[in-house]
């Protein structure tokens, strides 16, 4: 699958990790933590059905602690990952 071959060629770990301004204006009324959606981008699973080619990914992850999943959405450029937009939801999935 595509998605496969563009986690190989990058590293998601050591990448750069940028934010959009859509992500800045939707971060107070969202009450995103940037830490987690930065940790989300980095070790969150693929959701593959909400992916689209040629470089729109999608990655999720639980913060037990705080009972929350962030979603993130990202584009992969060349050196670096754009964080596009991100969303809370309460519990696992």
């Amino acid at each position: 699958m595509w998605v496969d071959e563009v986690l190989k060629k990058y590293n998601r770990r050591k990448m750069l990790i940028t934010f959009s301004p859509h992500l800045f204006d939707r971060e107070a009324e969202r009450h995103l933590n940037l830490d987690y959606v930065e940790a989300a981008a980095r070790t969150g699973r693929v959701i593959y059905e909400k992916c689209e080619p040629p470089r729109k990914l999608c990655f999720e992850r639980y913060f037990g602690k705080e009972n929350r999943t962030y979603t993130v959405i990202a584009w992969f450029h060349e050196d670096f990952v754009e964080v596009r937009t991100c969303w809370i939801e309460k519990g696992r999935r």
